[in-house]
């Protein structure tokens, strides 16, 4: 079993790089780990105590094809397990999954194993199973929430065995064809800016009629998650809702979306669903979107440039 230190970020960070947004839980891979500069950075940002994570992994080495537990350990600063964790989007602890060559995707969950019991909670550690297809570097991203505040933290790890992982390859279109569904993307402004709100507008459509009665995954139209290729990464974690909401709802609002939001029994999304993020910096970002129909989640993937 391999055990690793990681100091958390908080989301606040985002408003020290983009005043007055915060769209998303938003993670930045160059602060993370043990950068002895990190804590100063943070302390610009909050001057609350960070929770620190410990990451455990089982096999210590995990091989492409091999089922492995990777528990997080959330404690505040003196040590002491965080007992009092909030629930977040049916979840407390949400995990995204990455490969460095942006083809592997997963979003997964303490509670896909079984209840978080009360022992879990007191001890503060939250296992997840995931088998990695591929063997190389992955990036996961852990967002939770406590004392009234989200936290996301980006790390890494390495999977040996074969196949190896690719290259990136880049597909700008803005029209996929997802099994029976034809989705469409429209990004506004066209062209997004770093910095600057950007708003993207998904259109559904299924054997050439509109998608009307997309389904709540996790107390959201949509769950997204961000990330951008090269060597440092920003990911950012937002979510979806009718086109127009987040604009009404204002700030406040749209942060409620992730914290605790919840959406009522019986609701139905579609054709179009709305998401409003900020791109952290300039490049090539990958862009996962889940949505539930049927039953069952949805992927869909664009890449999009960020000038």
């Amino acid at each position: 079993m391999i055990t690793q230190r990681i100091s958390i970020m908080l989301l606040a960070l985002v408003s020290v790089l983009i005043p007055s947004m915060n769209p998303g839980y938003a993670a930045d891979e160059g602060h993370n780990h043990h950068s002895p500069d990190m804590h100063e950075h943070h302390a610009a940002a909050s001057s609350d105590p960070e929770p620190v994570v410990d990451m455990e992994t089982l096999p210590a080495e995990i091989s492409a094809g091999t089922p492995a537990t990777i528990t997080f350990i959330i404690r505040d600063e003196n040590g002491r397990p965080i007992r009092d964790l909030a629930i977040t989007h049916d979840r407390i602890v949400h995990v995204v999954i990455i490969s460095e060559d942006l083809s592997v995707f997963g979003h997964i969950h303490a509670e896909d194993l079984g209840p978080v019991t009360q022992e879990m909670r007191e001890n503060a550690r939250f296992p997840v199973r995931y088998t990695f297809p591929k063997a190389g570097k992955y990036n996961i991203a852990v967002d939770f929430a406590h004392g009234g505040r989200g936290y996301s933290e980006m790390l890494d790890i390495n999977v040996g065995g074969t196949p190896p992982m690719g290259t990136v390859q880049r597909n700008l279109s803005r029209e996929k064809k997802v099994g029976s569904y034809d989705v469409t993307l429209t990004v506004t402004p066209e062209v997004p800016v770093a910095g600057k709100e950007t708003t993207l507008r998904y259109t559904f459509m299924k054997n050439g009629s509109p998608v009307t009665d997309i389904e709540p995954y996790l107390s959201a139209a949509m769950h997204l998650a961000v990330i951008n290729e090269g060597m440092q990464h920003y990911f950012v974690h937002a979510h979806g809702d009718r086109p127009g909401a987040m604009h009404h709802m204002g700030h406040e609002g749209h942060m409620a979306t992730h914290m605790g939001h919840s959406v009522p029994a019986g609701t139905k999304f579609g054709p179009e669903i709305e998401a409003n993020i900020v791109f952290p910096a300039k490049g090539t970002y990958k862009i996962f979107s889940e949505i539930q129909h049927e039953g069952k989640v949805r992927l869909i993937e664009f890449m999009v440039e960020v000038r």
